[in-house]
């Protein structure tokens, strides 16, 4: 498995999440669209949501789930730098979960997120395709994953 482009995948991940709630925060949509959204009530149950707020919510949220997902990845590979017969499985997921999101980047969203997922998914897949190399490297033991100081 080759980590470095493991880690760029990963990082494409992160890059996405940021830029993704940045560009939330700070564009205005169509202002009749705003006003309709902030006029409309979605009712769950008890619960009555405004449909403005529920929308930039979630949208924060999947801006922070996508930054999440790349810190993981990102970190398992630091975790398991050297052969681990976890490597492929999570190299196998990170793939899955990259061609998946360009997939529904190409339906429904085109724009930057088309570039960072075809970055991510072409990253894990160089990834999972690179032969394990007989570097000292590779033979040397994980590091140990510390709790603390």
């Amino acid at each position: 498995m080759n980590l470095t482009a493991f880690r760029v995948g990963a990082a494409a991940w992160m890059f996405t999440g940021v830029v993704h709630d940045i560009l939330e925060l700070v564009l205005q949509a169509d202002p009749e669209l705003d006003a309709a959204m902030r006029a409309t009530f979605i009712e769950i149950g008890p619960i009555s949501l405004q449909a403005d707020l529920l929308n930039r919510g979630v949208s924060l949220s999947m801006g922070l789930a996508m930054f999440v997902v790349g810190l993981l990845l990102w970190m398992i590979a630091t975790a398991l730098e050297a052969p681990s017969r976890w490597m492929r499985p999570f190299g196998v997921v990170a793939l899955a979960s990259s061609a998946a999101a360009l997939g529904l980047a190409v339906v429904f969203v085109p724009g930057p997120p088309l570039v960072t997922f075809a970055v991510a998914t072409v990253a894990f897949a160089v990834a999972l395709l690179a032969k394990p190399t007989t570097r000292t490297r590779a033979a040397a033991p994980a590091r140990p994953l510390s709790h603390g100081a």
